[in-house]
């Protein structure tokens, strides 16, 4: 029970942190251009994302603090309705790493939720980016916990990590920013001619993020797995080709989405089902997004494969 309660806040926890690097990447990055020529309706976008962002402070917090309670009854071994009744939870908080990051991620937590609570009227730029680097820290401070770190012969192997945070947390991370400005789009003239600049700018972010976490990927199986053997015969390696079959089912919906539907949307009108296909299916990435995430989820609380 305890493990499965685990498994779910950690994915909670990991999934807020990338939604919140993803939200920011896109509106600095992906979208930023096309707030050069401010809309209302481009203005309704950014209001939509500043209250997903929030959304997901609120949940970041109440994992982290569902996380750390479940830390503490697992180090205590009491049930979860004594778990602070002992000082296990002051051991936990000021005596060890887990705690230093914890201390570390709920002071960032509020600042960024003050800053996203006082919106893009006024110091637009200023925000999102202050609001862009708090997320990658955040994002970032995970792998600080991570069995990479645990694996202090090899420094890179934090590092790679971290890069790979980054780096899915702008890619999955950006589909639901992407799928809520092409919803808006479908409804908005002005906003339909930003669609293929938008939608290009993405694909060529994504691009440069599947890189990334495939040179990650395979430094961090080969620091936790250590062999093919491994690969095939442990839990760890059985729940990481898992992850590898999904994240090779999104490279699919990513290569269509740039090579296809992106190609005819330069050919035919912007009002054509095109958009409404390219929507759909940044809306079935994001699920598959959520099935990795779900996955690292497990993979965090499994012994990884080397150690076995």
């Amino acid at each position: 029970m305890l493990i499965a309660l685990l498994i779910i806040v950690r994915a909670a926890q990991i999934g807020a942190s990338m939604l919140l690097t993803g939200i920011f990447t896109f509106d600095l990055i992906t979208l930023g251009p096309a707030a050069r020529h401010a809309t209302d309706d481009l203005h309704e976008v950014e209001q939509r994302l500043l209250r997903l962002a929030r959304w997901s402070l609120i949940a970041a917090l109440l994992s982290a603090l569902l996380w750390f309670w479940l830390e503490v009854a697992n180090m205590s071994g009491l049930p979860l309705m004594r778990a602070f009744a002992a000082t296990a939870w002051q051991t936990l908080l000021f005596e060890t790493e887990f705690g230093r990051v914890w201390q570390f991620r709920l002071g960032l937590i509020p600042v960024a939720f003050v800053f996203a609570a006082l919106g893009f009227a006024r110091m637009r730029r200023a925000l999102i980016l202050a609001l862009f680097l708090i997320s990658l820290a955040l994002l970032i401070s995970l792998s600080w916990i991570s069995h990479a770190a645990a694996v202090r012969a090899q420094p890179l192997g934090l590092l790679g990590d971290a890069l790979h945070l980054c780096a899915a947390g702008a890619w999955i991370g950006g589909f639901l920013p992407l799928a809520i400005f092409l919803t808006r789009a479908r409804a908005s003239f002005s906003l339909g001619e930003c669609v293929l600049p938008v939608a290009r700018r993405f694909s060529a972010l994504s691009l440069s993020c599947v890189g990334v976490l495939i040179m990650g990927g395979i430094s961090n199986s080969w620091l936790l797995v250590g062999s093919i053997h491994a690969l095939f015969t442990t839990r760890y390696g059985w729940l990481l080709l898992a992850k590898l079959a999904v994240f090779g089912v999104l490279v699919g919906f990513g290569a269509r989405n740039r090579f296809v539907i992106k190609t005819k949307l330069t050919k035919v009108p912007m009002g054509s089902d095109l958009l409404a296909q390219l929507r759909r299916n940044v809306i079935c990435e994001a699920c598959l997004g959520l099935a990795v995430i779900a996955i690292v989820g497990c993979l965090g609380v499994t012994p990884p494969a080397r150690g076995s």
